[in-house]
């Protein structure tokens, strides 16, 4: 009995290890999420420029949008605005964990330039600022959308 449970156990093994996705469905999803994440750089770009929000919610959960929110708010009630400028972006890594959701790691360069509301004038600036993103994502309506954004480092530039 013991040999036909290893047996079992084996087999159970061998056909969960074929269940991830196939190297194709793989590229495409890659391909999907590096196009997800340049929209949401442009789109959080805009968001920022114009102090609304409301352009994330074609490529973000209402999660991710209300977190730009409350920070565009918080910046606004401070007097100032956030001009980012992305310079480049590099995805490290797409990870899935399942056929509805995945990780992403990009390295993002950014120029920050924070500006007083009003006159526009800068208040502080920040030029290539490196920063390690690792983006939470889910499948839903047949296309990826971004669940949450974490900056795990920064580096100022030169």
């Amino acid at each position: 009995m013991k040999t036909s449970a290893r047996a079992g156990l084996g087999l159970l093994l061998a056909m969960l290890a074929g269940c991830g996705p196939s190297p194709e469905r793989a590229a495409a999803d890659r391909a999907e999420v590096e196009k997800l994440l340049t929209d949401y750089a442009e789109r959080l770009t805009l968001c920022y420029q114009t102090g609304d929000a409301a352009p994330l919610a074609e490529v973000a959960t209402g999660r991710e949008t209300t977190r730009v929110t409350v920070r565009i708010r918080e910046l606004s009630e401070q007097g100032r605005a956030l001009r980012p400028k992305l310079v480049r972006m590099v995805v490290e890594g797409v990870e899935a964990h399942s056929g509805t959701g995945a990780t992403a790691t990009t390295i993002e360069t950014w120029d920050l330039t924070m500006v007083a509301l009003g006159s526009e004038q800068t208040v502080a600036e920040s030029k290539g600022q490196e920063n390690r993103v690792v983006y939470s994502l889910m499948r839903e309506r047949g296309r990826w959308w971004v669940l949450s954004r974490l900056l795990r480092s920064s580096t100022e530039g030169p």
